[in-house]
Order: structure tokens, then C-alpha cells, then sequence
């Protein structure tokens, strides 16, 4: 491994309340849950990969146990994604750590390498990654423990889609003719 962050934790507990279902990580895109392809990009990168679930996925989560035996499941309240974030970093002392939604099925190897690339030398304690207009798009990387020391990294990247809503699947659909 070529980087300094080697957790990387995937939030995949949440109510899905702009979907419609808490069941959103595991929605097939392009043939399979989107979740599984974030976890695959993940555990080809850093050494850990931790997912934070709750009983919002509990129905799901014997899949998760079966098919990544190597992947770290932290139970969550599933009640604020805030919460479960501050749970989960007084759990996992190690930092850095990237944290990534789980719904983002079309993140690539490269974007995520060049993000961590790119965010080497900033040194607040929390980088927010955003999208050219300052909109957060999902992705934080965690460097140290003072939440209040934080900036934002703009990634000019248009084709990272973030499913957040019905109409966000259907344009990742539409992504690989699904």
C-alpha cells in the first residue's frame, strides 16, 4: 500500500428517508448492490475496511458476513449519521481513516487514490470532499481529533454519483443500461 490511510469505513446503516428504503446500500445497479462495489475498491486499497450497519440493514447483513469474510461490520444506532460517526471515531482510535457512503456505485480505484493523493499535505483534522459548487459529496477523510479543524477539497469529478434519491438511481440506471 501506497498511502498513509489504511481504514477505510463505508456508513451503510442509515434510515434511506430521500430513497425510501434503508435497504438503498443493497439496491442492484448495474447487476449488483451498490454497496458491494465500494467494498471492493476499498479492500483492494486500504488494509481495513470497516462498514457501519445497524438494524435499519439487518435483514442484509448475513450477505455482507458470507461474501466478505475480511470486512469489519461495527453496529451503529442507524438513528443520525452524525451519531454513528461520532460512535464509530471514539471506537477506531486509529487515524487517518476515509469514510465513504456506501451508495456511491460508480466510484472508481483512481478517484479514490487521487483524492488521497491530492489531500497528503493539507493538514486540518478533517477533510470534507465536495464537488466543484462546495456540495459535500460523501466522502470525509479523517486525519486527527479536533472535529472543529476541518476544510473542504473540491474534486472536479461530474461522473461520481452519490444515489441519494429515486431519481439518482435512476440516473445511475441509466449509467450501465440497467
Amino acid at each position: 500500500m501506497d498511502y498513509d490511510i489504511e481504514i477505510a469505513l463505508i456508513m451503510a446503516g442509515g434510515k434511506g428517508k430521500r430513497f425510501g428504503s434503508s435497504m438503498k446500500p443493497f439496491v442492484e445497479i448495474c447487476g449488483k448492490p451498490m454497496i458491494f462495489n465500494i467494498i471492493n475498491k476499498t479492500r483492494k486499497i486500504f488494509k481495513f475496511t470497516i462498514i457501519a450497519v445497524s438494524a435499519n440493514v439487518e435483514s442484509f447483513l448475513h450477505v455482507l458476513k458470507n461474501k466478505y469474510k475480511d470486512v469489519m461490520l461495527i453496529y451503529t444506532t442507524g438513528i443520525d449519521y452524525s451519531i454513528d460517526i461520532g460512535i464509530i471515531l471514539n471506537i477506531i482510535k486509529e487515524r487517518p481513516i476515509m469514510i465513504f457512503p456506501s451508495d456511491m456505485p460508480n466510484i472508481t480505484e483512481e478517484t479514490i487514490k487521487y483524492v488521497i493523493k491530492s489531500t497528503e499535505d493539507i493538514k486540518e483534522d478533517i477533510i470534507t470532499i465536495t464537488d466543484m459548487h462546495g456540495n459535500p459529496i460523501g466522502i470525509s477523510i479523517i486525519k486527527g481529533y479536533n472535529l472543529n479543524k476541518w476544510t473542504n477539497f473540491a474534486l472536479d469529478n461530474k461522473n461520481i454519483l452519490n444515489i441519494n434519491t429515486v431519481e439518482d438511481f435512476e440516473k445511475a440506471k441509466m449509467m450501465c443500461n440497467d
